[in-house]
């Protein structure tokens, strides 16, 4: 009995683990899709030329890298970075240019391919080489605007005060207010704040259209004036120490402290934008199109296939670089503002690029990167 009774419970014993173990695949299957499926919608692009000092969390870009969700792209003086966008397949390509600061943002939109991008500081020029699929989205956040991106070429630039000018090239653009502080707050705090909710629901419906060959101004002033007006400007400081302790709720309520009705707070915030004078779109100079249309020639995407492998895509760079060599070694004169000299080695190697001496050391700025070599190696220069 004793004996039949062990044989029962191992029976058992056996069963259960394995009911666990099928729970556990499955579990790890389902959890397995859901990762797969996040990750799918991560942005991330790769660069596909570089001047100068371009820098991500303290390291130095050099061509074919990978700059992602997590990095924060600087230019210093005197330089420049082209990048590709790797997860689509419309051919997005950005050029941030000196002094900027810019980065990739995650999509908030699982069923479509959404690409954020983010520029904070500086000028960058955006190019979507192929039509945008009806799924797909592409924005751009600044301190002031937000440029809902429809097929297009465009060139956006901040100045020091936080104004934002936007131009267009070709295509449309879809632009409306931003309000930074109000971008930065937690989006759950952005849904439970009456006032919050109201708007950014209102910023959102003030969206204007700009054409080819227009161009749109939102100043730091525009923004700062719908803040106070809704007395939002009094309320943000008041939640940072409950956003420190993560209080959602009480931050909520000190923002909307006063408001006895979502519909009041909605006509109020409505009234208040709508008070301001009307953002003006003005023609763009002809001189001045033409000029950026022959600098967003330079901004020609490789084919995604060709990028899914690092090995290719290294092999593609090249490819691209070596065919563009002459318009790229301009702009790399017009960056430093020295012409391109061809540095002679003593192996008989000869390097074009712009060259700089440092020391005994030179530096040629090539369009497949800096490269440097100690003075030994030199035999001589030439134009």
């Amino acid at each position: 009995m004793i004996h039949k009774l062990k044989i029962s419970l191992a029976i058992l014993l056996l069963f259960s683990l394995a009911c666990k173990k099928g729970e556990s695949q499955s579990n790890g299957t389902t959890d397995s899709k859901f990762e797969n499926s996040s990750t799918s919608n991560q942005t991330s692009a790769v660069v596909i030329f570089v001047v100068g000092d371009v820098r991500t969390n303290d390291k130095k870009l050099s061509l074919g890298d990978t700059i992602t969700e997590s990095d924060v792209l600087l230019t210093g003086k005197k330089s420049l970075c082209d990048m590709q966008i790797l997860d689509s397949d419309s051919g997005v390509v950005i050029r941030v240019k000196a002094d900027s600061e810019f980065s990739l943002s995650p999509s908030n939109l699982p069923d479509k391919k959404e690409v954020n991008l983010v520029l904070r500081k500086g000028t960058a020029l955006f190019k979507i080489n192929n039509k945008l699929p009806k799924n797909h989205k592409v924005s751009v956040t600044m301190p002031t605007m937000v440029a809902g991106v429809r097929g297009t070429s465009f060139s956006a630039k901040i100045n020091n005060s936080g104004d934002v000018d936007l131009q267009v090239l070709e295509g449309a653009v879809a632009t409306r207010p931003n309000i930074s502080e109000i971008e930065a707050l937690p989006d759950e705090l952005k849904t439970k704040s009456q006032a919050v909710n109201a708007l950014v629901t209102t910023l959102q419906n003030k969206e204007q259209i700009i054409e080819a060959g227009q161009k749109v101004t939102i100043t730091k002033t525009y923004t700062d004036q719908i803040l106070k007006d809704t007395g939002l400007r009094e309320s943000l400081p008041k939640i940072k120490e409950s956003l420190k302790k993560g209080d959602i709720s009480a931050a909520s309520q000190k923002l909307d402290e006063g408001i006895k009705s979502p519909e009041e707070v909605k006509t109020k915030i409505v009234d208040k934008v709508a008070s301001q004078s009307p953002i003006k779109v003005e023609s763009s100079n002809n001189k001045d199109v033409q000029t950026q249309l022959k600098e967003f020639e330079e901004l020609i995407a490789i084919e995604k296939q060709k990028l899914e492998s690092e090995t290719s895509r290294k092999t593609e760079i090249s490819v691209r670089t070596k065919e563009r060599k002459e318009s790229l070694l301009k702009r790399i004169e017009e960056i430093t503002g020295k012409s391109t000299e061809t540095l002679i080695l003593k192996n008989g190697n000869r390097i074009q690029g712009v060259i700089i001496q440092e020391g005994t050391n030179y530096h040629v700025l090539t369009t497949e990167g800096k490269k440097t070599f100690k003075q030994s190696e030199v035999d001589g220069t030439e134009f």
